[in-house]
């Protein structure tokens, strides 16, 4: 498979086949979905964590999307509507979709070819990652940052006193103030309070 640059083109589309929402339950969502995800369905974080979330135990401190159904439907998946019910406040991994990144912070991805869209166009990556409300573009950085702390966090999370897991835990997913507009300065903050906790623990 060929490297693409966000300035390449290639053969992407949609056509609400649905394949892409089913058999999930393996889509992670960071602070910034919670907050906007919570936001967009006008409910509690709280309400939003219990009800859509679940703890993926083999990765902790991350969550992701359940997963419902004897198909496994993504939980936001509206099979009548044939649609995501949140397709604006999407997760990067699904606004990325069907691209797999080879190195974000230089914008280097590669095509699995495993979407099932029969409408393929030739498209500037560019275009289809910021489609959808310019997510890419918006919080790319912030969600490198994410990636960088669950690598070191998760490297030794185990190691944790149960009282400080919780804590970077609630730091990380609970503790944010739905009316205030700065998101990623809530986020940024919450991750330095959490990456700060970890390393003080082997310090």
């Amino acid at each position: 498979m060929d490297i693409l640059t966000i300035k390449d083109k290639d053969y992407l589309g949609c056509d609400n086949c649905d394949k892409c929402c089913i058999n999930r339950g393996d889509i992670k969502l960071t602070p910034i979905n919670v907050i906007q995800i919570s936001k967009h369905l006008s409910i509690t974080i709280e309400e939003f964590l219990k009800k859509y979330t679940y703890e993926l135990k083999d990765e902790q401190p991350e969550i992701a999307i359940k997963a419902v159904g004897e198909r496994r439907d993504c939980i936001f998946y509206d099979r009548k509507e044939k649609h995501c019910s949140i397709h604006k406040v999407e997760p990067m991994q699904c606004v990325m979709y069907p691209l797999v990144p080879e190195n974000l912070k230089r914008d280097y991805f590669f095509n699995k070819g495993t979407c099932v869209c029969k409408e393929k166009k030739l498209i500037k990556i560019e275009k289809w990652l910021n489609g959808n409300h310019g997510i890419y573009k918006k919080y790319k950085d912030i969600y490198i940052e994410w990636i960088k702390l669950m690598e070191l966090i998760q490297e030794n999370w185990k190691k944790l006193p149960l009282k400080t897991r919780k804590e970077i835990k609630i730091i990380l997913f609970k503790d944010y103030n739905l009316k205030k507009r700065n998101i990623k300065k809530q986020v940024r903050n919450n991750m330095e309070r959490a990456k700060y906790l970890y390393i003080k623990q082997f310090n």
